[in-house]
């Protein structure tokens, strides 16, 4: 696809792909960075090899002329051929086999352990401390981690405890009735009762 590139098209500012990782990210963050942009297929297809480096732009120069018509056949060329740089994400058992060495520090556990704790999605904090206490060789960093999760857990019951038993309906100040919080005095009792005084 041979076609002439305006000067008001923005290049995409992004970080070039060299063929390791993700290579559907790429074509995401490629797709969002041109989202606010009027742009057809031809210059997309013109714009992408610019924000590859390395054996990417390589693959993408040695493509056959004429085998891409589009940016969803580019796209899924450019997936298919780097799907192995792929970075698979990790569940909360691979955090279960990470333990302190001994000869590591627990700080040098502690960084180690945060790094891939951060590469598995939605992980339970409940989950992460446990393993992260499981895994140190340290004792007194357990005990704490331990202390930690049943003074959670204990603050987690206390706050079920106190939440309202139902949505109850106050009255606003308007809506209350002055007659119902003070009783009424009938003119009749106050008449006996002046009557009296005198």
């Amino acid at each position: 696809m041979n076609v002439r590139i305006s000067r008001k098209f923005n290049m995409p500012t992004i970080k070039a792909y060299d063929g390791i990782g993700d290579p559907a990210n790429h074509v995401r963050m490629f797709s969002n960075a041109l989202l606010l942009q009027t742009v057809n297929d031809a210059i997309k297809c013109q714009a992408f090899p610019q924000t590859l480096s390395g054996m990417a732009q390589r693959w993408c120069i040695r493509l056959p002329p004429n085998s891409i018509g589009s940016v969803k056949d580019l796209s899924q060329a450019f997936i298919k051929y780097f799907i192995s740089g792929r970075v698979h994400e990790k569940s909360s058992d691979s955090l279960m086999g990470i333990v302190q060495g001994a000869k590591k520090s627990l700080r040098e556990y502690l960084n180690r352990f945060t790094k891939e704790d951060l590469k598995v999605p939605d992980l339970d904090d409940k989950v992460a401390m446990i393993s992260l206490q499981q895994g140190t060789r340290n004792e007194f960093f357990k005990n704490r981690a331990g202390k930690y999760i049943k003074v959670e857990e204990s603050m987690k019951k206390i706050a079920v405890s106190n939440e309202p038993a139902g949505n109850k309906k106050w009255k606003t100040d308007q809506e209350y009735d002055a007659k119902d919080k003070y009783p009424q005095i009938s003119k009749s009792s106050d008449s006996s009762s002046s009557k009296k005084n005198q």
